[in-house]
Parts: structure tokens; sequence; C-alpha cells
């Protein structure tokens, strides 16, 4: 399991960005400034570190170079994300000694080639998009009311108040805005990974199994009109 750390003053762009990276191959770990990076990275040993450049205090490109005069902490993959996309943005990130840079707000596909070039992990193929879309589901004979974290053409993330386990079969049918209107897709789904949430809430990533309304066409045609991106 590859641990990486997240950096950012801001708790809501932690947990958005806790979101694009939620698969089983990782651990996550996060800290809101330079300093307690430092702590956590010197506990934990991230494998990548993806931090804001323009930090309260000190900033991404001041922990990159601490790290890297640390024999015991340079031997980690730093990536630092930044709301600027000029030239000189781009060569502070360099000449900190971060591996690459990323811009804000951070794209899911971005970021996910990016992991895989550094780590040696493979990139999700399936495009997802960060979206609420209310769900209707079943567990056999038992009904429930769940909203999607992310959506792409091979499963979902939801949250839901009720528990779930890895294998359990669920079917879930929400509505999808096309080019002609909404459109209703139902689809039987295996769970496939249970992820830790807020509140009383948790999540659920599920793999579409077979369609019984509606077809993967319906949410890449969806997903595009969305993004852009095929």
């Amino acid at each position: 399991m590859k641990k990486i750390l997240l950096v950012d003053n801001i708790r809501s762009i932690l947990e958005r960005e806790k979101g694009l990276l939620d698969r089983d191959i990782f651990q996550i770990f996060t800290a809101t400034s330079g300093q307690e990076a430092l702590d956590v990275h010197k506990k934990e040993k991230a494998d990548i570190i993806i931090m804001c450049l323009h930090m309260a205090g000190m900033g991404g490109d001041e922990v990159c170079k601490a790290i890297r005069q640390d024999p015991e902490l340079k031997h980690v993959s730093i990536i630092l994300s930044t709301l600027l996309n000029d030239e000189k943005e781009i060569e502070r990130c360099k000449l900190s000694g971060a591996n690459d840079y990323i811009k804000k707000p951070i794209d899911r596909q971005d970021l996910a080639v990016k992991i895989a070039k550094l780590l040696g992990v493979p990139a999700r193929q399936s495009i997802r998009i960060l979206i609420k879309i209310k769900i209707e589901g079943r567990l056999g004979s038992e009904f429930f009311i769940a909203n999607t974290v992310d959506v792409s053409t091979s499963g979902l993330l939801f949250e839901c108040e009720r528990d779930f386990n890895v294998g359990d079969g669920v079917e879930a049918s929400f509505f999808l805005m096309g080019g002609a209107g909404f459109n209703r897709v139902v689809v039987r789904s295996e769970v496939m990974r249970v992820a830790q949430s807020a509140a009383k809430m948790k999540r659920y990533g599920v793999k579409f199994a077979d369609f019984k309304e509606g077809n993967p066409a319906l949410i890449g045609d969806f997903i595009t009109r969305k993004t852009g991106k095929t």
C-alpha cells in the first residue's frame, strides 16, 4: 500500500483531494501546515507528497527544500499544486526540488497520470467526475436512499447511512441529464470497497455489473458533457 500525504491550509480542499485518491492501494494522510507536513512525513515516511505551493507560514516550496536537505526524509516524490500556471510558478516549483507540479483545482485524471508515473501504479482508465446525484437503491428486499460522490462508466462511489459489505450486490436507480432530457439508469452493482466519510455517512465504491435500464453509453455521454473529455 502506497502512502500519500496531502498538504493544504484549507481543509475543504484536503477533503476534495482525498476523494480524488479514494483507492484501496493508497493510505492517505493529511496536514494543514508545512510544519505538520514535516512531522507526519517523519513519522509515516510517505511515498508521495501532494502539497500546496502557497500556504501561510511555511510555503510548499520551503517544505520541499527542507525535505530534500534531510537524508532521512528526502527519498519521497513531491508534487506541488498551484492556482497559477505561469513560468515563474513553474520555475519556483522546479527550484524547490519537487518532482512535478499540478494546477489547482486538481483534475482527477491529470493527478492519476502523475501519480502513476512517480509511484509506478496503474492509473484508473475510467474518467470519474465529482457529482451529487440521488440514488434509489435496493439490497435484496431492502430499499435505501443514497447520494453519489463520483460517477464513471464502470462504477460509482456513494454515501449512505446504512451498512454494506464488500461483495454485496446492490441495485441502483438514478437519473442523468442527456441531450434529450433526463435518462433513467437502473444497474445491478457489486460493492468493491468501503471508505470512511464524515459524520454518520459511509462511502461505498461499487462496480457496475448488469444494466437493467440505460447503459454505459448514457453515463459516458453525461461525463463528456460535464468535462469535455471522452
